[in-house]
């Protein structure tokens, strides 16, 4: 499109973009940036925070069908922890203990995952992190 000196739709040779409610809109290059959207950003902070999780089953040395049963453990902790407040404590107790069962180190990065107050997770997983992590010893 070509710049029209006297376009509504510009700000000097800037054109105006917008995406209309809920949207986000990146003007460059965002790679290796954390964007968080979403209402109170809980959804958006914890799928980022559950990463290390999920990488650390990928690369465990655990047969694959043991690593899609943690998968599917930590799949569910994490729907849970997105409930924010609403989480309930006793299933995400379950869910860590599976965890545990199965496999103590991936424990032990779901524990600082859940444990680390920059993520902004909720204070009922942190809650049962610290809970666990006294367990545990």
């Amino acid at each position: 499109m070509a710049w029209k000196k006297n376009d509504q739709d510009s700000v000097g040779r800037d054109r105006i973009v917008t995406g209309g409610a809920g949207s986000v809109i990146i003007g460059g290059n965002a790679t290796n940036n954390t964007i968080i959207t979403g209402n109170n950003n809980v959804a958006s902070v914890v799928r980022n925070a559950f990463q290390p999780i999920y990488r650390a089953v990928e690369e465990s040395r655990m047969p694959a069908t043991e690593k899609q049963d943690i998968t599917a453990e930590v799949q569910e902790l994490e729907a849970e922890v997105t409930k924010g407040e609403d989480a309930n404590e006793g299933f995400l107790a379950r869910r860590l203990r599976n965890i545990q069962r199965m496999s103590p180190d991936i424990l032990d990065v779901a524990l600082t995952t859940l444990g680390n107050p920059v993520a902004g997770l909720s204070m009922v997983a942190k809650k049962v992190a610290e809970k666990m992590k006294a367990e545990a010893k």
